[in-house]
């Protein structure tokens, strides 16, 4: 499939918010104190990362995966390629429903609306709370690898779509 230019603005709007709520996610784990408002802030840009994801996923899965954007030369690196743009579609939407059982299975959903949530105590004894850290521990690596793979194609070989 081209690669519509719309692809590329989810994309990195994608990778924005993920970036977001890794960040944000990590603060509140390892602060002295609870902020309430980080905790928004990091569920609102993980859902939005979700949500963005599902639009791709159901693209992909419709439209076909987008054409390789660098020259891929040997069958390992298309494998490699393969299977990590594959993790890194699936794992926004693991951490949505993660997150999305952790809200549920803790009962705190209202106590996070109206202010009331004094801390993640409630959350740290559910079971999707090893699987939401484990995911994200895993999307940030994968994120880095990502990074650093485009990057030495970025500067070794020449670029498929765009100017070479």
């Amino acid at each position: 499939m081209q690669r519509h230019p719309l692809a590329r603005i989810l994309h990195w709007s994608i990778a924005g918010l993920v970036l977001g709520a890794l960040a944000s996610g990590y603060a509140i784990t390892h602060e002295e104190g609870f902020s309430l408002a980080l905790l928004r802030v990091h569920l609102a840009l993980g859902a939005a990362a979700g949500g963005l994801t599902l639009i791709r996923v159901m693209l992909w899965m419709t439209k076909g995966a987008p054409e390789s954007v660098f020259v891929l030369t040997s069958r390992i690196e298309v494998a490699a390629s393969r299977i990590v743009h594959i993790t890194l579609r699936l794992m926004p939407l693991l951490l949505l429903a993660s997150g999305i059982g952790m809200l549920v299975l803790s009962g705190k959903a209202e106590a996070l609306l109206d202010g009331t949530l004094s801390g993640l105590s409630a959350f740290e004894t559910l079971p999707p709370r090893k699987l939401h850290h484990a995911a994200a521990f895993l999307l940030a690596a994968l994120t880095l690898l990502h990074a650093l793979a485009a990057i030495k194609h970025r500067l070794q070989a020449p670029r498929r779509l765009g100017k070479a």
